[in-house]
């Protein structure tokens, strides 16, 4: 079976529909892998890279931006490590006014019963 990495802009075209053939390519690249002719494997990097580029040039809100990440990560028919991981640092990350990346810092300790060491205080108290 065909391994494809999808890059970050397959699914901002699928997520924003800011460019319609694009977002039907991406659409039809998708049902592939739901039929389960293809595997599209995310690296960590990408759910990163699309929650800053939602936030950071698009300006959406927490909530749009969570829920956005969410319906990729309920697609279970792309192959992304750490699912569960993401899905809870989406929650802290709307529940708590920190950054995306230190919402996964403090999932991934819980998650796996670390100590999260920083200089950040606001951090340490989430």
């Amino acid at each position: 079976m065909r391994k494809i990495i999808v890059d970050t802009n397959v699914f901002l075209r699928f997520l924003l529909e800011d460019i319609p053939s694009q977002k039907k390519e991406a659409e039809k690249l998708f049902r592939k892998a739901q039929k389960g002719s293809i595997e599209i494997i995310v690296p960590q990097i990408i759910i990163f890279e699309i929650e800053f580029i939602l936030r950071k040039y698009y300006q959406f809100p927490i909530t749009e931006i969570s829920s956005k990440i969410k319906s990729l990560l309920n697609a279970e028919y792309f192959q992304i490590s750490e699912r569960p991981l993401f899905l809870k640092s989406l929650e802290i990350y709307q529940s708590k006014n920190i950054s995306f990346v230190d919402s996964f810092l403090v999932s991934f300790a819980e998650l796996e019963g670390f100590e999260l060491y920083s200089f950040d205080k606001k951090l340490l108290k989430t």
